[in-house]
């Protein structure tokens, strides 16, 4: 009989999700966590809310009451869904939270394919998608957010792989830094060709850094070549704006930049704040590292068709040094309400585990690393007050803003990388290197499917209902004779304008 400390490290090992699922499904019953999923009771949540909602959502279907079930969902939503996107339902089994929980997520999603796809009782089908509409603009929409990473950045791209495979990416993106690169790809390619991509990692450019020649380093004031990394963004994204991206493929895809001088805030370019610039000098600004990289100038695409400066004058540098994970702005922006972080971070990720863990001794530690940052970010503070004209101000600003910022969503997705790993932060990967890091990315978000599939069913099954209804609305109108035109009338209009008399 296999352990259980044997079947971990089986799981581990997996190169495929069903072989992940098997294995985890396997731990879950020798774990006895089958059966805690199997109970309804638990102190964590209002079961006996969920049960007796999820019959009576069942008694309003089969009956056929579609108004009473209209009101009965809203109220329903309103009293349950708070209670029910904590991580803590979900780091007890692997394979998913309480099953009476999926059970009223069903219940929820059959209801509203109901109403979307049988009459309303005094709601015509314009109404309907009104009505779907607002329910879609009040609840909310998931983002998926790529942070920044170096090398590590790649670890997205078997993230990005799994929820596409799982038909769970988000229409929603954020990318800075080295994330503005995936982002990128998303932003100006359909599923089928980034599936192709990721499938043959050897036709794809990983490799965006090489050192710049002793001469020119003092004079761009950076230590790699941003001209390789220009090739790199362009054998990725392609030549697109972002809007010409999102007329493409539908995605709402943002970028994040810091200014380089002070005074200017950090912008978010996406294809309603900036439609015309190009997103490889987006994320071109956006990768450049202070010392690393020189500051970057942002390029527009003009009604003529001709590349000139976006913001000419102004340069830009790592978005993540003001706004990795831009989350207050993205909601604004584009509606969200859920988040979903890929964070490589290496500052970030040893210290993003603890907190996702229960127990004395994580809670420990959470304690400590808080403790630690919140007077590193104090001392800073401090510095930057005290040192006005010192030449490292800009540095002071820079670190101070990194330590000053929330990094994580609702559902973090990090590598464990091993000590030695961080040596190669900001080195261009062998393909190993970069296989391993892709793998990391798929082997890491196995584990949250459940969570993230959970907690985006009913924004995503309201914006199928939605396209639905757009359809069938576009083919009735498709259908609609043309109306006849009253000869009669239109001579009596004709004669009324040239007496300039009112026509009644």
């Amino acid at each position: 009989m296999t352990s259980l400390r044997q079947l971990n490290q089986a799981l581990n090992e997996c190169d495929t999700y069903q072989q992940w699922l098997e294995i985890a499904t396997n731990i879950d019953s020798n774990a006895g966590m089958t059966a805690w999923r199997n109970l309804d009771q638990s102190n964590d949540y209002p079961y006996q809310l969920l049960q007796s909602h999820t019959k009576k959502l069942q008694t309003l279907i089969v009956d056929k009451n579609h108004l009473e079930l209209a009101a009965f969902i809203k109220e329903s939503l309103y009293r349950t869904l708070g209670e029910l996107d904590g991580e803590r339902l979900y780091q007890q089994a692997l394979c998913g939270t309480k099953k009476v929980i999926e059970r009223y997520l069903d219940g929820i999603v059959l209801a509203l394919n109901t109403l979307c796809d049988n009459p309303l009782p005094g709601v015509s089908e314009q109404g309907k998608l009104k009505l779907l509409s607002q329910a879609e603009k009040n609840f909310g929409r998931p983002a998926l957010m790529l942070s920044g990473g170096g090398t590590f950045g790649i670890f997205h791209n078997g993230v990005i792989r799994t929820l596409l495979d799982q038909d769970l990416l988000p229409n929603i993106i954020s990318g800075t830094s080295m994330g503005s690169i995936t982002a990128g790809i998303l932003a100006s390619h359909h599923d089928h060709e980034i599936k192709a991509l990721l499938s043959k990692p050897d036709d794809s450019h990983y490799q965006p850094l090489k050192q710049l020649p002793l001469r020119s380093v003092w004079s761009k004031k950076a230590l790699l070549d941003p001209n390789q990394l220009q090739q790199c963004l362009e054998a990725n994204i392609g030549d697109y704006t972002f809007l010409e991206a999102f007329n493409k493929t539908g995605r709402e895809v943002s970028i994040t930049v810091s200014p380089a001088r002070a005074g200017l805030k950090p912008r978010i370019l996406n294809h309603q704040t900036a439609p015309n610039v190009l997103i490889t000098s987006a994320a071109k600004a956006s990768c450049s590292v202070p010392g690393l990289f020189p500051a970057s100038q942002l390029e527009e695409r003009s009604s003529e068709g001709k590349v000139i400066p976006y913001l000419k004058g102004e340069l830009w540098v790592d978005g993540s040094f003001a706004s990795d994970i831009p989350r207050q702005r993205i909601s604004r922006l584009n509606n969200v309400n859920y988040f979903i972080v890929s964070q490589a971070n290496p500052h970030i990720v040893p210290f993003i585990s603890h907190r996702q863990q229960g127990g004395f001794f994580a809670t420990l530690k959470d304690i400590a690393t808080t403790s630690v940052l919140a007077q590193s970010n104090t001392l800073l503070k401090v510095a930057r007050r005290r040192l006005i004209k010192q030449p490292w101000r800009s540095w002071l600003n820079h670190t101070s803003l990194l330590f000053d910022q929330d990094y994580l969503g609702d559902i973090n997705i990090h590598p464990n990388f091993p000590p030695n790993w961080y040596l190669k932060f900001m080195i261009n990967p062998s393909n190993k290197e970069r296989d391993y890091l892709l793998k990391m990315g798929e082997r890491s978000t196995w584990p949250k499917l459940a969570m993230i599939k959970d907690q985006t069913r009913i924004s995503s099954t309201l914006q199928s209902c939605i396209t639905r209804l757009q359809v069938r609305l576009n083919e009735q109108k498709k259908k609609q004779p043309v109306a006849k035109v009253d000869q009669t009338m239109t001579e009596k209009s004709l004669e009324s304008m040239k007496s300039k008399q009112p026509l009644m």
